[in-house]
């Protein structure tokens, strides 16, 4: 039978069980050693190496660190380079490591690869380097980003109310992706299959991105979708320039569909301006948008300035209950878009072949459709969320 190896967070765990079933039950050493899978002996000499294995890590199998590094000498380089990169949120690989090596020695080039590689890997090991993936951001707990958006709204509502402050100049602005597909990744299938399929479209990752923008007295102002491709390319000369929906909407191009600086002039010629050219002399307009980067460049401040535009910028992490889209806007847009999109899938689905992808043109059309479809109530209401409302 080969040998067991035990990881040293496991004898911890041993040694704490040891120890409560020791004092509480007064059970014998043998006994316990027994329930674990192993011997008395052995949990006598984890006692004697407590401490060493307190700071030993949890995942190691043992205590002796074995033969010592040929390269220690690039410890501190190395090993030091790994850490300020990690400072400053930079990943870095073995394989990184190893080009860094090699620019310092020309001993340690010389070795094959695969030398090099493993005397990294054990370089880093030795300093408690190991691979991990990288971790979601923890979030706050959703009561802190509810008293910080009371706090935020409280001060701004007097502004709000005023009497020179007209709702249909309070206004808000923000992007969301579509997906020229919208097929579910559920189904509805007989109880007990052991396979479920979906089918997708041949495509099923391309996808644009929509900016929508409303006004506190349930006002929408035009949509403007961004897609991919170049801003002097042949879509956005040619194809989206003859667009019979180019009244109604203000079409771009980015080389990876986002909402960008540039584009952003874009919204503000095509939508903000338009509906500011009947704005009442002395009457302020106010802007609310997220801390997306896009939003907060000095080139947008000072456009919004000349505009006579304030500009506030919505506290971070309280968008899902501040920003009156992502309350009330983005999931009934969404809902209606995709009936559009199941109706045409419908319509153009063929038996054993991909689903077909969705055209400019048709992700226009549901655009627009949804856009003018949308109730003036729910545009209000998404002002209004409980306990959360803009206004007094």
């Amino acid at each position: 039978m080969p040998r067991a190896t035990i990881t040293v967070q496991r004898k911890l765990t041993i040694l704490r069980d040891a120890d409560e079933r020791q004092l509480n039950n007064k059970e014998s050493l043998k006994s316990i050693a027994r329930s674990h899978g192993v011997q008395a002996v052995q949990i006598r000499n984890w006692r004697k190496q407590r401490d060493v294995l307190s700071l030993t890590r949890p995942r190691a199998r043992s205590l002796h660190k074995g033969k010592p590094s040929t390269i220690k000498y690039l410890e501190d380089a190395v090993i030091g380079h790994a850490f300020e990169m990690r400072q400053i949120g930079v990943g870095i690989t073995y394989n990184h490591l190893v080009i860094k090596a090699c620019q310092l020695d020309e001993g340690f080039r010389a070795k094959t690869y695969e030398v090099q590689y493993q005397l990294i890997r054990r370089l880093c090991n030795s300093n408690c380097l190991v691979n991990r993936r990288r971790t979601h951001v923890s979030q706050e707990h959703p009561q802190e980003a509810i008293d910080r958006a009371e706090e935020w709204l409280s001060e701004l509502r007097p502004i709000l109310s005023a009497p020179n402050v007209l709702k249909e100049y309070i206004i808000n602005m923000d992007q969301t992706p579509l997906p020229f597909s919208l097929a579910s990744s559920t189904t509805l299938e007989l109880e007990g299959e052991k396979t479920v399929t979906v089918r997708q479209t041949g495509n099923s990752k391309t996808r644009c991105t929509v900016s929508l923008t409303i006004t506190a007295d349930g006002g929408k102002l035009k949509p403007m979708i961004i897609f991919k491709g170049q801003r002097g390319g042949t879509i956005a000369t040619r194809e989206l320039a003859a667009s019979q929906y180019r009244d109604n909407m203000v079409l771009s191009c980015q080389s990876n569909a986002w909402q960008d600086e540039e584009n952003m002039n874009d919204w503000v010629d095509g939508v903000l301006v338009p509906h500011l050219q009947q704005h009442a002399a002395g009457s302020p307009v106010y802007l609310f948008l997220d801390q997306f980067a896009a939003h907060d460049t000095a080139s947008f401040r000072t456009r919004m300035d000349s505009l006579g535009v304030t500009l506030k910028l919505i506290p971070g992490k309280c968008t899902w209950v501040l920003q009156p889209i992502d309350v009330g806007i983005g999931k009934p847009f969404k809902d209606r878009v995709r009936q559009k999109w199941f109706r045409w899938m419908i319509n153009h689905a063929e038996a054993d072949v991909d689903l077909p992808n969705a055209s400019r043109d048709e992700i226009q059309q549901w655009v627009n459709d949804t856009w003018q479809e949308l109730p003036e109530d729910i545009v209000r209401n998404s002002w209004k969320k409980s306990n959360l409302s803009w206004f007094v």
